[in-house]
């Protein structure tokens, strides 16, 4: 890979995940995200976290990639969990459904007559 492909995408392990979710928690309390997105005293500071924290020196692009990735699946997390019958099952760190909610979502059509218009 050379070095334009590097600094486009990181590498992420479960450690620098949960470091980079404790920043953005810390700069959020701290008032760096006056709307929907991080200023930049924000993402300076974000920045110097991680590298102090994760010895990783992610540029703004890969942290803002992350963060918009990490909000779409938050997105997705809470609108599936918020299904009646469907939870969480912190135990697991999964999903938990009845066998019937599984088999009705996990149905595939694949022919026009299936769908309901």
């Amino acid at each position: 890979m050379d070095d334009s492909q590097s600094q486009d995408k990181a590498c992420w392990a479960r450690e620098m995940l949960h470091s980079f979710c404790d920043i953005c928690i810390k700069a959020i309390e701290q008032g760096m995200r006056p709307n929907t997105h991080f200023d930049k005293a924000g993402w300076k500071y974000f920045m110097n976290g991680f590298k102090d924290q994760t010895g990783h020196a992610l540029t703004k692009a890969q942290l803002k990639n992350k963060w918009d990735g990490i909000k779409k699946d938050w997105r997705i997390w809470k609108r599936l969990i918020s299904e009646i019958g469907v939870g969480w099952s912190a135990e697991l760190g999964t999903i938990s459904a009845p066998d019937e909610w599984w088999k009705a979502k996990s149905q595939v059509c694949f022919f026009p007559v299936c769908l309901k218009l």
